[in-house]
């Protein structure tokens, strides 16, 4: 009689426990499902993998060099009557830089003090281009034969001289255009004109030549950059480079890909040829449609809630 007292007890016990810990963890269900849907998500915009050519060049350094110096001289023995140039004048084709007259003429016109022409050589440009190393500055200097006047820089004669390693000779072939970045990162065309034949002992390198396209005065002997494609011409994954995350040695790089519309994940990528707004994605081979992210995604862990700003379909 007792022990069926106690078990009847007993099991009105349970009967009570089991409803309170069935409410207990729905409870707890709904408070981790308020909590993870409370939890923060950061804002983002996505862009989508695109195919597209990003150009592989090869580097070298070059000097700009102005093949064609015309030297300009006294034609004859006497004053200098007129200079009309200065240091880095651009001059035209035949137009006058100087007159000269000869020493009976100069003698003639101090005299009687009436400007003639008489006795009077002008001395005219060879070709256009810009006066640079200007010897006589001001008139009534005496000037014998010969002497030198200034030096004509010819405009259409800028060309560059490149040093370039015998390996990498393969790289540059005539009437190929290069990219020349000068100091101030302006960027002009060049087309290569010839290899000269002869080997550097010391550097192993061949001299090359190159026609610089531009109407812009360029000083001779600047240092300048010299890229040129070495023709690899095909279509790469290619994202834009807000897209690339990496470590504070760059030696890890990834992308935050989205796996649903508010997941993204961390996505480890090896990277080739780059520019300032582009970034070739060699690995791994992502979908068409794959969502990832371009804004956003700095400082987020390996997986991580985001809201969409931006989304492609």
């Amino acid at each position: 009689m007792d022990i069926s007292i106690y078990t009847m007890a007993k099991n009105r016990t349970l009967l009570l426990i089991i409803p309170i810990l069935a409410l207990s963890l729905f409870s707890c269900n709904n408070n981790q499902k308020a909590k993870k849907s409370s939890e923060p998500k950061a804002q983002v915009k996505t862009t989508l993998i695109k195919q597209a050519y990003l150009p592989d060049y090869y580097s070298a350094l070059g000097t700009t060099i102005y093949l064609n110096k015309n030297i300009l001289t006294a034609p004859i023995n006497g004053y200098i009557s007129k200079v009309k140039v200065q240091q880095g004048d651009k001059v035209e084709d035949k137009s006058i830089l100087f007159e000269i007259q000869s020493p009976e003429a100069y003698v003639l016109n101090k005299n009687t003090n009436k400007a003639t022409n008489y006795g009077t050589i002008k001395v005219t440009a060879p070709t256009s281009g810009r006066i640079v190393d200007l010897k006589i500055v001001n008139p009534t200097i005496y000037v014998n034969k010969g002497d030198v006047l200034c030096t004509l820089l010819a405009s259409k004669n800028l060309n560059l001289k490149v040093k370039i390693p015998f390996s990498d000779i393969a790289f540059v072939k005539i009437g190929a255009s290069c990219k020349v970045i000068l100091p101030d990162n302006s960027i002009l065309s060049g087309t290569f004109s010839k290899i000269i034949p002869q080997l550097n002992k010391q550097s192993q390198t061949v001299k090359v030549l190159a026609t610089i396209n531009t109407n812009r005065f360029i000083p001779e002997n600047m240092r300048v950059k010299v890229l040129v494609d070495k023709g690899n011409h095909q279509l790469q994954q290619v994202l834009p480079m807000t897209c690339l995350q990496t470590d504070a040695l760059m030696n890890n790089f990834w992308v935050m890909k989205l796996i649903n519309d508010s997941t993204a994940i961390r996505v480890p990528v090896e990277i080739g040829n780059q520019t300032h707004t582009q970034v070739e994605i060699i690995k791994p081979e992502f979908n068409k449609n794959d969502q990832i992210i371009m804004q956003g995604a700095y400082g987020l862990g390996d997986t991580a809630l985001v809201t969409n700003l931006q989304l492609f379909k």
